[in-house]
């Protein structure tokens, strides 16, 4: 072959290569193709090539080539092979997993170990979702359900952190203690009006908080002060509040009022205290002999402290007597006696309980001179003190006379419920009596409790009964003033009294100048003024 053609050959070859291996197209590619149609053909194609290959390495699965042949032919079908793998990866990409390649050789045994893995995990996946959304549900449901009783109970739940902050309070405190939950939560215990937490903090970081193996919950009561300025008795049920971990996290708690429960246990506290002194107090008046070291002893063993020395007192209560007997008034009559019994209980150094006809009292003894007068200051006291606390209750009340110790305890209640009972018959506007000072009714008051002594007033006094003027008349004419003295205090003629006095002895058939006859119509005039008390 001659030099040139062969130079021309190469070029043509070199030519060819450039067209498959550079990006850049030869510059004489024009030149031989004019020249050598063959060739033109042929570059033709190869470009197509060149052009459908470079479409398909990058990613372009539209391009189109109108080639035929072994090589077009197989690049057609890795075009549709690749378009057919990104329909079926849409496809995996919308849920379907049953997709599978088996055209690709190893990167199909990859695609399909890859389609069966991501199979199992959205199945694993959708289990969990199924399961969180079910949780989620429930915890929904039960966030409801806590926020519905939270918001509705009247117990106040709340939450401490480990700073002592409140986290949360429910509404019911407003209910509860007048603050609304924004006045109180986010902000420390010692800042807020609520003594009850800091109560908690004091009690429930010691008791609760002792073991680290077992918290159990505790109880606490304490007294609070509403808003309205209302003092309330609240309890609380505290426990820590922990993290998933165990960990504690602060504290929570359920608050309620138990002010009416309080109530009941200070009743019948009361009720047990007044008991016990009426049993202790009414066994000592079976007895007058009783010795001043036992009786004190036993006083301290019920825990009544008693003095040594003491005042007598004794109450009767006409707001008492003057009901009806009914069941209602008998419930009434106990209430007013309990009542006051308890209040007279609150006084200082006092012990009063209640008897079969009244309510006795003792207090300490005065010391030194002017005794009696000293006891009936007390008595004044008494009688202040139950007007002021129970303005309704009218209370007449007797004074013993005065004896060391306590060996005649039953004659001195006998003797202070008697200074009452006449005092209330023959001064009833004086209210407060002292047995020294009851003169011959001291003797008359156990005579008058007689059928006897109603038949004696009948006998002496009886054709008067039916003349309250000739019975007052008769009264002061025994008390030694003249006809002029009882007639200014009457409103009367002096004559006219005198007439009423000559009236009164015809009834009575019998001498006002006969000094045994004014004794003995004295005695009956004493004697019918204790009777009217029966």
């Amino acid at each position: 072959m001659k030099p040139e053609l062969e130079n021309e050959v190469n070029e043509v070859i070199q030519q060819i290569n450039n067209v498959l291996q550079s990006k850049a197209l030869p510059a004489r590619l024009d030149e031989y193709a004019d020249k050598y149609p063959g060739f033109a053909e042929l570059v033709e194609k190869l470009l197509a090539l060149r052009e459908f290959t470079f479409a398909l390495s990058d990613g372009d699965l539209s391009h189109t080539m109108n080639l035929r042949g072994y090589w077009p032919g197989s690049l057609k079908a890795l075009q549709s092979n690749l378009r057919h793998l990104t329909w079926q990866t849409s496809m995996v990409a919308a849920g379907d997993y049953s997709q599978r390649v088996a055209f690709m050789g190893e990167f199909s045994q990859a695609f399909n170990t890859m389609i069966v893995r991501l199979k199992d995990a959205t199945e694993n996946e959708q289990k969990y979702i199924a399961e969180l959304e079910r949780h989620q549900a429930a915890l929904r449901e039960s966030e409801r359900k806590y926020r519905l009783i939270a918001e509705n109970t009247d117990d106040v739940i709340w939450l401490l952190d480990n700073e002592m902050i409140i986290r949360y309070i429910s509404p019911s405190i407003e209910k509860l203690l007048g603050f609304a939950p924004a006045e109180v939560e986010e902000k420390a215990i010692s800042n807020v009006p609520l003594p009850f937490l800091q109560v908690v903090f004091q009690s429930a970081t010691v008791d609760l908080l002792k073991t680290e193996e077992a918290h159990n919950p505790v109880i606490i009561e304490c007294e609070q002060l509403r808003k309205d300025r209302k003092v309330i008795w609240l309890e609380s049920l505290v426990n820590v509040a922990q993290n998933s971990d165990g960990d504690i996290i602060g504290f929570t708690g359920v608050t309620r009022n138990i002010s009416e429960r309080k109530k009941a246990e200070n009743l019948l506290h009361q009720a047990y205290e007044r008991r016990k002194k009426r049993d202790f107090f009414n066994q000592l008046v079976q007895r007058n002999d009783s010795d001043d070291s036992e009786v004190l002893d036993l006083g301290w063993q019920n825990k009544i402290y008693l003095p040594k020395d003491f005042s007598f007192f004794f109450l009767l209560i006409d707001t008492i007597d003057m009901l009806p007997i009914n069941e209602d008034n008998i419930y009434r009559k106990q209430q007013i006696i309990d009542t006051l019994v308890d209040q007279l209980n609150r006084k200082e150094s006092t012990n009063a309980w209640e008897t079969a006809r009244g309510i006795g009292v003792i207090c300490p003894a005065p010391a030194g001179t002017a005794r009696k007068e000293k006891e009936l200051a007390a008595a004044a006291d008494y009688s202040r003190y139950i007007s002021m606390y129970l303005p309704d209750i009218q209370a007449y009340i007797g004074t013993a006379n005065y004896s060391d110790g306590w060996k005649n305890f039953a004659n001195r209640m006998k003797n202070a419920e008697t200074a009452a009972r006449i005092g209330r018959q023959v001064w009833p506007a004086q209210k407060i009596y002292h047995y020294e000072d009851c003169g011959i009714y001291q003797v008359l008051a156990p005579f008058s409790v007689t059928d006897e002594a109603t038949a004696y007033v009948s006998q002496l006094i009886g054709p008067l009964t039916e003349y309250p003027e000739l019975l007052e008349t008769l009264e002061k004419l025994l008390s030694g003033l003249s006809f002029k003295e009882i007639g200014a205090q009457m409103y009367l003629h002096h004559k006219t009294i005198q007439l009423r006095k000559q009236r009164i002895e015809q009834l009575l058939n019998a001498s006002l100048d006969s000094h045994e006859t004014r004794i003995a119509l004295t005695t009956a005039l004493q004697l019918m003024k204790l009777l009217s008390g029966r």
